[in-house]
């Protein structure tokens, strides 16, 4: 009587751990996954990779044994196409004409300068924002990387604590498991 309390006890106990193994790896890869994915189809397409690199390896294994050459592999060709567009853009800044050096060397020479200075002006402006774009581009590419790094260390803080609380489970239903083979074989050989 003992015997059989005991022997259901430690097969109960047994179960539990199974069961709690099993929650534990369900949440592990639950909380780890990506949206969607499905543990048993993984689970079943990597078992499958593995039997067909199996079965792979025993045939070709079969084949240098029996001395039988290798199976050909045909090989389609593939095609790839690819599509470009790049555009731009350029205005012209006209001044209107010069006046007649032969005529008047003072005026065309004023007028080159007023031209100049002008240019100078412009380029002097467009450095100015340049300048100031540039800065702001550089906070903001600043602002947007310390915000993604702070993403990144509380998800990857997260998922570390969601892995360990399943990994938790596990080692508990793995020792409840232990636990009840224990008592179980103890009472195999004692009783």
């Amino acid at each position: 009587m003992l015997k059989t309390a005991l022997t259901l006890i430690s097969i109960a106990v047994q179960v539990g751990g199974l069961v709690v193994a099993a929650v534990g790896l369900s949440n592990t890869f639950r909380d780890v996954a990506a949206p969607g994915e499905r543990f048993f189809a993984t689970v079943l397409a990597t078992v499958l990779k593995v039997v067909r690199r199996l079965w792979t390896g025993f045939k070709s294994l079969r084949r240098r044994l029996l001395g039988r050459p290798r199976p050909t592999v045909v090989h389609g060709l593939g095609a790839a196409g690819e599509i470009n567009f790049a555009g731009s853009a350029r205005g012209i800044k006209t001044f209107g004409p010069l006046p007649d050096p032969a005529q008047d060397a003072d005026d065309f020479k004023a007028a080159v300068d007023e031209r100049l200075n002008r240019v100078f002006i412009l380029a002097q402006d467009v450095r100015h924002d340049l300048g100031r774009e540039t800065k702001i581009r550089e906070q903001e590419d600043r602002r947007i990387g310390n915000d993604l790094d702070a993403r990144l260390t509380a998800r990857d803080q997260e998922s570390k604590r969601a892995t360990i609380r399943g990994l938790r489970e596990q080692t508990i239903g793995f020792f409840f498991v232990a636990f009840g083979l224990v008592v179980q074989s103890y009472l195999d050989l004692a009783l």
